[in-house]
C-alpha cells in the first residue's frame, strides 16, 4: 500500500494500524529484500552494460 497510498500515514489510516507498526513492517521488509538480493546477486561480476540490459528486460516484462 505504500506505493499506492504514497505515505506511511495514508497506509496507517487505510489499514487501521499505527504508524509505528507500518514503519516496523517496512524495516523488516527492507531487511528481507536486502538479504534476498545479496543471496541471489552475490559475486555475479556484471558490467554496467549487463546490469542495464537486465533492467531493460525487467521493464519490458512489466508492460
Amino acid at each position: 500500500m505504500i506505493p499506492e497510498k504514497g505515505s506511511i500515514r495514508g497506509t496507517a489510516r487505510a489499514t487501521g494500524h499505527d504508524k509505528s507498526a507500518i514503519c516496523r513492517w517496512l524495516k523488516i521488509a527492507g531487511e528481507h529484500s536486502k538479504e534476498v538480493t545479496e543471496y541471489f546477486l552475490n559475486d555475479l561480476k556484471l558490467t554496467r552494460v549487463q546490469v542495464d540490459e537486465i533492467w531493460s528486460y525487467i521493464k519490458k516484462r512489466r508492460r
